[in-house]
């Protein structure tokens, strides 16, 4: 399947990794999906090399992992990494929307408001890779709009982790993945800091009660069983 796009050759290096870290964040890539070097090189119409090199700087950012010498994979992540990620955008998206709320405008709300409704609609219309990108669109925006960018950043690297699980259950959470987005966007345009924060973090709890009834973490003695037995 061709999900990514051939690149200007100037600033390779960057502009893949940029490219994949994209396709990890909206969902493109999910829990346990294996990524070929030679593919991507392809899909993206570049050298293997720097493929390669992003692709290595994600394993080294625990957004992929490296299973063997030719296969890396989107990893599938162990229930306790999962809830330690959960309780840090807790405190970084709260702090986001919290911030938001106290500096909202017309124009933050109108392109919340615009993102939310396309949201909608792809989900009404059953396009889930879309709808996947705007859920994400949503919350990156937040983080933008804080204007703390070094918080963004923070953010956008939670969600390189949390954007293939999120993704593998969005259509098992229906309704519940879009509902608290209405709350946290009447939160902002009512400039109710402590309203924006509590709507964003029941946004993240509820999510994250969905993926663990999903049961497509790991447990943390799932790594240690084959060594024991091994040993």
């Amino acid at each position: 399947m061709q999900i990514f796009e051939q690149l200007d050759r100037s600033s390779l290096y960057e502009t893949v990794y940029s490219q994949i870290s994209l396709a990890l964040v909206e969902g493109r890539l999910q829990p346990d999906d294996k990524v070929r070097i030679r593919t991507l090189a392809e899909q993206l119409g570049v050298s293997v090399t720097p493929v390669r090199d992003a692709l290595l700087r994600l394993v080294r950012e625990h957004a992929l992992e490296m299973r063997g010498l030719k296969d890396i994979r989107v990893p599938r992540m162990q229930v306790d990494q999962f809830q330690e990620i959960r309780l840090i955008r807790l405190e970084l998206e709260g702090l986001a929307a919290r911030l938001v709320a106290e500096k909202s405008t017309p124009e933050i709300i109108d392109m919340l408001g615009d993102i939310l409704s396309q949201n909608e609609q792809a989900r009404t219309k059953g396009d889930v890779a879309l709808a996947l990108k705007l859920n994400r669109l949503f919350h990156s925006k937040i983080g933008e709009c804080s204007g703390l960018p070094v918080l963004c950043g923070l953010v956008e690297n939670m969600w390189l982790r949390m954007g293939p699980i999120i993704a593998a259950v969005y259509v098992r959470g229906g309704q519940t993945m879009i509902s608290f987005h209405y709350e946290i966007l009447d939160a902002i345009k009512n400039k109710d800091a402590a309203a924006a924060e509590a709507a964003i973090k029941a946004d993240i709890n509820a999510t994250a009660k969905i993926v663990l009834a999903a049961g497509i973490l790991k447990s943390a003695d799932a790594d240690a069983e084959p060594q024991a037995q091994a040993g």
